[in-house]
């Protein structure tokens, strides 16, 4: 019998999977399909942003991540080495290390094959209908809904399931992006790597120091030891266009790499998997198309130079859950979810340039396909620094439209940034602002803002929003002993911000207004987008 569901995601992947478990902590009922029988045995991504882990606090599976670490951000190093049997060692800051002046919530290593079992566990145990071995036949949509054909590959059995909206997440050389008519741009391939799976009795330390990854020279790759275990994997290039194949590459052939790589002929070496993957550069040239969104890989493919990739992926499906779940409910029109590529689509095209420099500035390039480069900026930037221009919010005349990241040590506050994070005191315990944006709309505003909250208490939509109010000050709910709230927000006690599910700013008044009911009514009817139509939204 054809079953229903809100929405159907296709790939049960990092970001497929994270999607489920967004949309599944809002109560959206979902149903995901994946081929494969299970979840990656592979991990090429390994390393979560410090906000990538905001939103899986969010989520509620933060302190499971860490449980399951796989390598440690702190006391783990990057090194650059000719083997490991070298002392020389070139040692290299270690990105995302600190970041405890911008986030509550620091990096983790949590590899790929760790990492989606958890999130495959708790998206199931939040209601989420995830079936692996599962491939995708056909899709079909039309004006009122998706129409997916399914096949079980283990049992044959066909079924149908309709649902809302499609959420295509099924990587980089999926089928279903083309299939519905969206191309994609950009560099293309650029290098072509041979991903090995190994134990070993290497020691996991180099000059006694544990080592998170390390480059080297003797094999123009990286290897890279698993914590508390004897596994480790292997990256190295090849060449095609000097007649070497993926064929080359025989279990022999790994395991002399892997000797050559640790400068010692008697390295225990047993291989457990070797898989070709393409370093490559593309962007889709849409986001979207009638109610099919691309998530992750499908939409951007951004080499793992900076380890921005499926971390945008992860910001991705915070983006697009969030504006789901609203428009199933009601609480806003369908153009809303038009937002989503005008948001995410310059977001990933910048970070893609970032990700590009590192790659041009850390690896050779025999093949010579890399762009020029442009300057690199800092971590911290790109991953919590980024902009929207356009899309849920309401922006301000005064702000600099231009700078595709703005620097989160010193945040602007302004609508389309990241709500920053300040500790305040609750009730005698600290507590950072991002604990309030827990998935709901929030208004803060000063100690003397009583008048903001008064007018939400009287406009439905607030309601239909399930606005939360909190007051900052002496007589409200919420103390700042530290007194940066009001400069970092950039309002006076008399100000209003109101932030997103996702925790981003949609809107600030500064300094209070003489008719705050009107004016905030006026702003939810804008942010409700119930008046506003896709092709507005694109122009």
């Amino acid at each position: 019998m054809p079953s229903t569901t809100s929405i159907f995601i296709v790939g049960g992947g990092l970001n497929g999977l994270s999607t489920a478990l967004l949309l599944a902590k809002r109560k959206v009922a979902c149903t995901v399909v994946e081929r494969h029988p299970t979840t990656s045995i592979q991990y090429k991504f390994r390393g979560i942003s410090p906000r990538s882990m905001e939103i899986y606090r969010s989520a509620g599976i933060d302190e499971e991540i860490r449980a399951h670490r796989t390598g440690d951000q702190k006391s783990g190093a990057l090194a650059r080495v000719k083997n490991l049997a070298d002392h020389n060692v070139t040692w290299m800051d270690q990105p995302w290390a600190e970041t405890s002046d911008i986030s509550p919530v620091s990096a983790e290593t949590c590899d790929q094959d760790v990492l989606e079992p958890i999130l495959r566990r708790h998206a199931e145990r939040l209601g989420a209908d995830i079936r692996f071995n599962t491939e995708l036949i056909e899709v079909e949509q039309n004006e009122d809904a998706i129409v997916a054909y399914i096949r079980d590959r283990g049992t044959g059995r066909e079924d149908v399931v309709y649902a809302s909206y499609l959420v295509v997440a099924d990587g980089a050389n999926g089928n279903i992006r083309p299939k519905l008519g969206i191309e994609r741009h950009g560099p293309g391939p650029l290098q072509h790597w041979i991903n090995v799976i190994f134990d070993t009795d290497l020691s996991p330390e180099l000059q006694g120091r544990r080592i998170t990854s390390v480059f080297v020279q003797d094999i123009n790759g990286t290897l890279v030891p698993r914590e508390g275990s004897s596994r480790w994997s292997m990256a190295v290039q090849y060449v095609p266009e000097q007649g070497e194949k993926v064929e080359d590459f025989t279990p022999e052939r790994c395991a002399q790499l892997v000797r050559k790589g640790a400068g010692r002929t008697d390295t225990k070496v047993e291989i457990m998997d070797i898989r070709p993957w393409e370093m490559a550069a593309y962007l889709a040239d849409r986001y979207s198309t009638g109610r099919a969104y691309l998530v992750g890989d499908t939409a951007h493919v951004i080499p793992p130079t900076g380890g921005f990739g499926g971390n945008t992926g992860i910001h991705d499906a915070h983006n697009l859950a969030w504006k789901l779940d609203a428009v199933v409910r009601g609480v806003a029109g369908p153009a809303l979810l038009g937002t989503y590529e005008l948001e995410r689509r310059p977001v990933a095209e910048r970070t893609l340039v970032q990700a590009l420099a590192r790659l041009q500035a850390w690896f050779k390039d025999p093949g010579k396909k890399l762009p020029s480069p442009e300057k690199i900026i800092d971590d911290h930037w790109v991953i919590f620094g980024h902009l929207y221009k356009g899309g849920v919010l309401i922006a301000e005349r005064s702000s600099n439209m231009e700078e595709p990241f703005e620097n989160p040590q010193k945040p602007s506050g302004r609508p389309g940034s990241r709500a920053p994070h300040v500790f305040l005191d609750r009730a005698g315990r600290r507590i950072s602002t991002l604990d309030l944006f827990d998935g709901q709309w929030v208004l803060l505003t000063g100690a003397e803002g009583s008048a903001w909250i008064s007018a939400a208490n009287k406009i439905p939509a607030a309601a239909e929003f399930s606005l939360i109010c909190h007051r900052i000050g002496p007589e409200g709910d919420l103390q700042d002993s530290s007194r940066q709230w009001n400069a970092v927000y950039g309002v006076n006690e008399g100000g209003a911000v109101l932030v997103r599910p996702d925790g981003f700013i949609a809107w600030r008044k500064r300094e209070g207004v003489g008719k705050p009911q009107e004016a905030l009514r006026e702003v939810l009817h804008r942010l409700s987008f119930k008046d506003a139509t896709p092709a507005s939204l694109v122009a």
